[in-house]
């Protein structure tokens, strides 16, 4: 056994021991490089093993945390990444459920945002993201159809609608306009969130392409027990 996997050992034997509180963060590189007295190379391949075990995760700039359950996701604020992207570098694997496709008449508010027409018609994506199985996300996406086409809703894939419009039309979306709110009463959310009740974030975004054109909506409300976001200030 490798000196770093020993390390790696040890620290998931005090995990497994209690000996560290969910989302404790762990001393830093300097720190344990001191305690084994080995590089902070050592401790890095340590601290990486750790990871792919599943006992912690890594936030970039800020250090080494302990997974909540097994099952715990973080992101940066300061750079667009798809949800799939959030669930896929925690090293779970991703899901959708209770899918639906319908089509209706923009309102008002959709037409400044995307820069459409009231004649236009849109296709609304609704369903609940999951990883492990757990439900983490509700999502709503809301697109044109003069973008999609009629046939969205029987071409459509599961997975990251992103890398859908990419594969499928060539669109890629580059970044997004991004406001954070509070769940509010009047906002309609499926019973299986509702049933568990979990404490959650309101994202709404609008979708660009490399052109710089509004390609679509999303709301989505994001389990805050599960899914931690940081941003970086200077």
């Amino acid at each position: 056994m490798n000196k770093y996997e020993e390390i790696s050992k040890v620290i998931a034997d005090e995990i497994d021991r209690n000996l560290f509180a969910e989302g404790d963060k762990l001393p830093t590189e300097k720190t344990l490089a001191a305690r084994f007295q080995v590089s902070r190379e050592t401790i890095r391949k340590a601290l990486k093993n750790l990871i792919e075990l599943g006992k912690i995760y890594n936030i970039q700039g800020s250090g080494y945390y302990l997974r909540r359950n097994g099952l715990h996701m973080a992101s940066t604020l300061n750079k667009f990444s798809s949800i799939t992207e959030l669930i896929q570098n925690a090293n779970l694997t991703e899901g959708d459920i209770e899918v639906q496709i319908f089509k209706r008449k923009p309102n008002d508010e959709e037409i400044g945002m995307l820069n459409i027409n009231k004649q236009d018609s849109m296709f609304i994506l609704e369903r609940i993201r999951t990883a492990n199985g757990e439900s983490i996300v509700y999502s709503r996406n809301i697109l044109p159809q003069s973008i999609v086409g009629q046939d969205f809703a029987e071409y459509y894939e599961p997975g990251s609608l992103s890398k859908y419009l990419e594969l499928k039309y060539g669109i890629y979306i580059v970044e997004s306009l991004m406001e954070i709110q509070a769940v509010r009463e009047e906002d309609v959310l499926p019973y299986r969130l509702k049933l568990s009740d979990p404490p959650l974030l309101k994202f709404i975004q609008v979708h660009y392409d490399d052109k710089a054109n509004p390609i679509y909506i999303s709301y989505d409300y994001m389990r805050n027990d599960l899914i931690r976001f940081y941003v970086r200030r200077t």
